[in-house]
């Protein structure tokens, strides 16, 4: 009896330590989950998301999937809902040429688009977001323990290579939960074949390519996991065919939700247009030779044509390389095959890229690479999709941000969640560090590089671009930055940017281009002059796609800004705004 009392302190204190992880990872993830908040909130309409909203709307609407071919329509479905429930319409129909323009005049519906936007970004919250972050979860408990999962799940919701990108209207949250969905389900297939498991193989990829195009990396994978399970053949093929014939019933059934009111003379006058280098693809005449067969798979199965037209029109435009890419002072159109290594290294925090570099160089030393344990399909499965996709994105010439890394950011952070679910003391370090800097970054996570405490000295600032630092989602931040600092007269300086983006938020301030007036006030100049202008004016035209337009726009503006750049610097505000002020 005298040692019960011992025993009995020993349990609780146990407890006790169990009970408070329990609730420092709870706490963690209710801060991880309100910054997703904020950035629904504080982020700007981005990039590519209104041009997502607009086709959305058309289809749900009009009941014709015509505007943006270039993405399978399911996420934009969703994006687009609150929009479509307003009374009043976003626009009327249109026609494919224009869906671009149009894109950028809603912006001038200020509250209707902004209240779509919220609403937009909370559904894929709900639908995307939330379902991704549990299969995270989910593929961290298979592969390690439920603290390998809570682990891996924080962070995601932590790095700067995921954080602010999971709510954008955008389709890379919805396609990860599709990369992750068929993983799971394609390692539990191999475990145990059954039809239930084959048909969630179906199901999960046949919804990543109802999303985006890019879920075709998953067929290697799930070629291989049919291959490699045990049971009979035939009787695997028979999985297999059942998985292919869900794949393509839940394309199709997406786009018909898509194409709810369709009309074969409109659809095939949308594929004419993107096979004529009219649409919002810029495919030269490479698209010419597809239209036959295009319009001949139409009389047949129009959704079919409508996916095929738009994976036709991607892998051509990739292949011609047309958007110029800035990163460290030049800017070209041809993908480096560099990019996306350097850009992770650069968005990815450094805390976790020290601990992953002390797990590594322990792996090796230990020649744990040795154990047959690694041959296991449960681990070749995650391998292949990890492979294939790093293969693709380093030839490829869509040079544009670390979101398209974001399907398989949870496989590259697995085996360092993994890894510190050993070493609690260690995972709370990197936890509390990562948080920590989530916070005082907030909500400028996107103008963000891993180096951002050396301040002004940062040497990697303003190293990259597009997507990675500059999106337009932070119009809400200048807004602020204005009032509080009662910045007027106020003007802006942002190549091809339309008058109308700045009404939601900046409803006073005024553009200022190539010969408009200078007039005395402040003057935000966007990052983008500071980087393309010059590395515009440094690019020979075999580097640089439509070379001639752009070095002449380039010719204009560097003349402008510098004028600008004579006025009083007042340094940086929101993110990529450099303020100056003329008298």
């Amino acid at each position: 009896m005298k040692t019960a009392r011992p025993i009995i302190n020993m349990d609780m204190k146990r407890l006790s330590r169990r009970t408070a992880a329990a609730l420092a990872l709870a706490a963690a993830l209710i801060v991880g989950l309100s910054l997703q908040v904020l950035a629904i909130h504080d982020h700007s309409l981005s990039g590519d998301g209104a041009y997502h909203l607009v086709a959305g709307h058309q289809a749900l609407r009009y009941g014709q999937n015509t505007t943006n071919l270039e993405h399978p329509p399911l996420a934009k479905l969703v994006m687009a809902l609150p929009l479509f429930l307003e009374n009043e319409p976003l626009t009327p129909p249109l026609e494919v040429s224009t869906a671009l323009r149009t894109s950028n005049e809603v912006y001038g519906q200020g509250e209707l688009v902004w209240r779509g936007t919220v609403r937009g970004r909370w559904l894929v919250f709900l639908v995307f977001v939330l379902p991704m972050l549990a299969a995270t979860y989910l593929l961290g408990r298979q592969y390690g323990s439920p603290l390998t999962g809570a682990l891996l799940v924080l962070l995601m919701l932590f790095s700067l290579s995921s954080l602010p990108y999971l709510t954008l209207l955008q389709t890379d949250a919805a396609v990860t939960l599709a990369f992750l969905g068929t993983i799971l389900a394609a390692t539990a297939y191999v475990r145990s074949p059954s039809p239930g498991w084959a048909m969630a193989v179906g199901a999960a990829a046949g919804f990543g390519l109802a999303v985006k195009f890019s879920a075709l990396l998953l067929g290697p994978m799930v070629l291989l996991a049919f291959a490699v399970a045990p049971g009979p053949r035939r009787k695997r093929l028979g999985h297999l065919l059942g998985a292919a014939f869900l794949v393509v019933t839940v394309v199709e059934v997406a786009y018909l939700a898509a194409n709810s009111d369709y009309d074969s003379a409109l659809g095939r006058e949308v594929i004419r247009t993107y096979c004529e280098n009219k649409g919002t693809l810029a495919v030269a005449d490479e698209m010419r030779a597809w239209e036959s067969t295009l319009l001949a798979v139409e009389r047949i199965d129009p959704r079919l044509a409508q996916w095929l037209t738009g994976f036709a029109g991607v892998q051509i435009q990739n292949a011609m390389g047309v958007y110029p890419s800035y990163a460290f002072g030049e800017v070209r159109s041809e993908g480096r095959w560099w990019y996306f290594p350097a850009v992770l290294a650069l968005k990815t925090p450094l805390v976790l890229l020290l601990v992953a570099a002390i797990a590594l160089l322990g792996f090796f030393r230990t020649r744990a690479w040795q154990d047959e344990a690694w041959r296991r399909p449960e681990i070749v499965l995650p391998a292949t999709v990890l492979l294939v996709y790093l293969v693709t994105s380093l030839t490829s010439n869509y040079n544009l941000s670390v979101r398209h890394l974001l399907p398989i950011l949870p496989l590259l952070y697995l085996p360092l969640a993994a890894w510190l679910s050993r070493r609690p003391r260690w995972a709370a370090t990197v936890v509390t560090v990562l948080l920590v800097e989530s916070l005082v970054l907030s909500p400028l996570w996107m103008s963000a590089t891993n180096t951002w405490w050396l301040g002004e000295k940062n040497p990697t600032r303003f190293s990259l671009s597009a997507g990675n630092l500059e999106y337009r989602q932070n119009f809400r931040q200048l807004a602020k930055e204005v009032a509080e600092r009662d910045l007027e007269p106020f003007f802006v300086l942002y190549p091809a940017l339309p008058d109308e983006i700045l009404v939601p938020d900046l409803p006073n301030a005024q553009m200022r281009r190539p010969g408009d007036p200078l007039d005395p006030g402040w003057y935000a100049v966007n990052v983008t002059v500071e980087q393309m202008v010059p590395a515009l004016l440094q690019a020979s035209a075999d580097e640089v796609y439509g070379y001639d337009e752009l070095v002449t726009a380039a010719r204009t503006w560097e003349p402008f800004w510098q004028e600008v750049a004579r006025g009083e610097d007042h340094g940086w505000i929101a993110g990529t705004f450099h303020l100056y002020e003329l008298r």
